[in-house]
This record gives structure tokens, C-alpha cells and sequence, in this order.
């Protein structure tokens, strides 16, 4: 009895993975149907847990992805605790630094997109496919990708600012754009430090 339950555990484990890498490639289930050379709905039973996915699919999927086959089978909240850095941080309390509690930073979330200005300054956004007034977004028009404030009319129409140019556009090609996500915070180095980033 034992045995049937951490069988059915590894593949509630295998389930959420499966979904988890194929939703943050922004792949279908007819994409990776292809890569296993399965069905659209042979996939499907996989990822719903209908059908126990062979050691051989899962080997083609972990290749495909580039990643272990650990990290497809194991718990998938467990290898996301692995993804943090944590630092050895002070605080500013009355005018004196006092030692505080460590800063951690995760990597455990699917939703950040960095924006590299330059080899010393990164920005991080938050994936949304929403609006976010007054704040930096992160946005493609015309099939082109920019960061920056959106002004829209009442009518819909609007502009944004590029390089301290009006990029103007009407209710029409408003359509157009495609939000990415909104800006979150930036990341800056003042001198190169080996594999920092």
C-alpha cells in the first residue's frame, strides 16, 4: 500500500511539472505531443494523470527542455526552495547599521522577464497581460517590444514615449499592443564582480 501511494505522489509530482514547463515555454499540448510523438490527447492523459507517462517520454522531455529528469519527477515545490540566494544584509535603524535579517531573492517564480539595459543595469517585470496605469510596462506594437509609459485617450487612442519621442497611435492600432508586463524594480551593479550577473 505503501509503494501505490509514493507511486501515486511521484506522478501527481510528474503531472504539475509537465504543466508547469510546457505552460512557462508558452507551449500547446499538440507542441509537445510532437516532441514525445503522441497524440494531442495522448499528451492530455499524461498531463491529467489518465495515463502513467513512460520513462522513455520522460527522458525526451527532459532533454528537450534541458533540464534533469530529477526536475521532472521530483516535487516540484521542493526544487523551487532550491532557487533563492540569500544575503547577509544590514539595516539603517536610528542612524546606526545594525546586522538584520538576510535578504533573499527567488528565483522560484515563472513570472519575472528581465529587461538587460546594459552589462550593469537590469529590469525586472512582473508577466501581465494588463493594463497598469502610470507605470513602466513592458509591451510589443507592432510586433516590436518596447518599455515605457502608455497614455490612452477616453477614445482609446494614445502614445508612448521612446527615446523622448511621441509614438502616437489611434483607436485602431491600439489593438496592436500586446502587454508583456509591468516594471517591478531594477538591478545595478557599480563595478564587475565575476559571475555576479
Amino acid at each position: 500500500m505503501v509503494e501505490k501511494n509514493e507511486s501515486n505522489i511521484t506522478m501527481l509530482f510528474v503531472r504539475e511539472n509537465m504543466k508547469r514547463l510546457r505552460e512557462s515555454h508558452k507551449l500547446s499540448n499538440t507542441e509537445v505531443a510532437k516532441v514525445i510523438r503522441k497524440s494531442r490527447q495522448g499528451y492530455i492523459n499524461y498531463e491529467r494523470g489518465s495515463r502513467d507517462i513512460s520513462i522513455h517520454d520522460l527522458v525526451t522531455l527532459s532533454n528537450y527542455y534541458g533540464i534533469t529528469l530529477d526536475e521532472i519527477v521530483g516535487n516540484p515545490f521542493k526544487l523551487h526552495k532550491l532557487a533563492k540566494l540569500e544575503y547577509r544584509t544590514y539595516e539603517m535603524k536610528d542612524g546606526q547599521l545594525e546586522l538584520s535579517t538576510p535578504t533573499t531573492i527567488s528565483a522560484i517564480n515563472d513570472d519575472i522577464v528581465i529587461v538587460k539595459r546594459d552589462d550593469l543595469h537590469l529590469d525586472f517585470f512582473w508577466k501581465t497581460q494588463l493594463y497598469h496605469k502610470n507605470r513602466m510596462m513592458l509591451f510589443d506594437f507592432h510586433d516590436r517590444p518596447y518599455v515605457s509609459k502608455i497614455y490612452y485617450n477616453t477614445d482609446n487612442s494614445g502614445f508612448f514615449l521612446i527615446k523622448d519621442e511621441h509614438v502616437v497611435f489611434n483607436k485602431a492600432s491600439a489593438e496592436s499592443i500586446i502587454i508583456k508586463g509591468v516594471f517591478l524594480s531594477t538591478l545595478t551593479k557599480d563595478f564587475h564582480v565575476e559571475h555576479f550577473f
